[in-house]
């Protein structure tokens, strides 16, 4: 295979398994969690065991703050944040912090942030751990390592060795294949705690179901008089009356959410962005398949990656438009 095949069939691959409209998904995701309130934990897949990466501790916050920058600046783009107006600011250099209260020695550590007004969310790495805290901005600017008021949000552990490291997360694998949903899920928590959905004492957890095979969840179906008629509803019901009916609307007002959709809300948008995430990493394990085979000339593993990577991008496309519906519809927008 020639030098100048394999590079237009490299871009051909890439091609269709890389978002062509990242900055859509992105306003998706956005407006998923202005409805829901959703966690970007749903997305996060976590590896069993660590593994190494040429990305260093500098480089691998350097790509954390680009996907932070292009969440703050979709989210500011919207209207209805106009009194939720976000600030990125990404790390400058390297600090050195010498408090002999807190460590025996001199600390180097790089830091950035993204606030609101009243709360911000640190990225703080130093010692061979990247911590994230959230804080209220007022004690942004004398916020240094080891601060004993603030509990870390979240802890990524490194390890390095020959040059290579790796990093884990609640003792799971963390790689910069995953770092888009990581900065989600950092994104997220400030906002919610800022919209007073989620508390800044909260730590981060993750959610079973990104992590292993579950029986899906049949929480609902324990309690089915909250969708069943009861015999007495039935019975009203053939009366010509509906139980639990609300008043007769005001001429030109808007019917309100049925509350059966209101209880289904979260579970439906968080049902969506699970199966978006699973999608984003097959299509990534699709982006590795096809770049290996190139090297091996392999025409039928080349083929395979990028048909089944077009069929996985239009089924997102699809999900994503499912998902803006019914935030609209949800919302009276249709």
């Amino acid at each position: 295979m020639t030098d100048t095949s394999e590079s237009d069939l490299r871009n051909m691959i890439l091609g269709n398994v890389k978002d062509r409209n990242a900055s859509e998904e992105t306003r998706q995701w956005l407006s998923v969690l202005d409805s829901s309130a959703l966690q970007a934990d749903q997305t996060l897949h976590l590896q069993a065991a660590p593994e190494a990466e040429n990305l260093n501790t500098s480089a691998y916050v350097d790509l954390l703050f680009d996907y932070l920058s292009r969440y703050v600046a979709e989210f500011n783009k919207n209207p209805i944040h106009e009194s939720l107006k976000v600030h990125c600011e990404r790390p400058k250099g390297e600090f050195e912090f010498k408090d002999f209260s807190r460590f025996s020695h001199n600390v180097k550590y790089f830091q950035g942030h993204v606030s609101t007004r009243e709360w911000a969310v640190v990225v703080q790495a130093y010692m061979g751990k990247i911590l994230i805290f959230i804080v209220p901005t007022d004690i942004l600017i004398g916020f240094r390592p080891g601060d004993p008021n603030r509990k870390p949000y979240m802890e990524i552990v490194e390890s390095t060795e020959d040059g290579r490291t790796s990093r884990s997360l609640v003792g799971r694998g963390l790689s910069s294949a995953n770092i888009g949903q990581l900065a989600k899920r950092i994104f997220g928590q400030v906002i919610k705690v800022a919209r007073k959905e989620a508390s800044d004492t909260e730590e981060f957890q993750i959610a079973t179901h990104a992590e292993e095979t579950v029986d899906p969840d049949r929480s609902y179906d324990a309690d089915e008089s909250k969708w069943l008629l009861s015999e007495a509803d039935f019975l009203e019901m053939r009366r010509g009356k509906v139980p639990g009916a609300a008043a007769q609307l005001a001429p030109g007002a808007k019917p309100g959410i049925p509350e059966q959709f209101r209880q289904n809300n979260q579970r439906v948008a968080g049902l969506c962005m699970q199966i978006v995430g699973d999608v984003d990493k097959e299509l990534s394990f699709l982006e590795q398949l096809g770049i290996a085979a190139m090297k091996g000339d392999n025409m039928k593993e080349i083929n395979y990656a990028m048909k089944r990577s077009n069929v996985l991008k239009g089924l997102k496309e699809k999900i994503l438009d499912f998902a803006s519906d019914w935030d609209n519809c949800l919302n009276g927008e249709r």
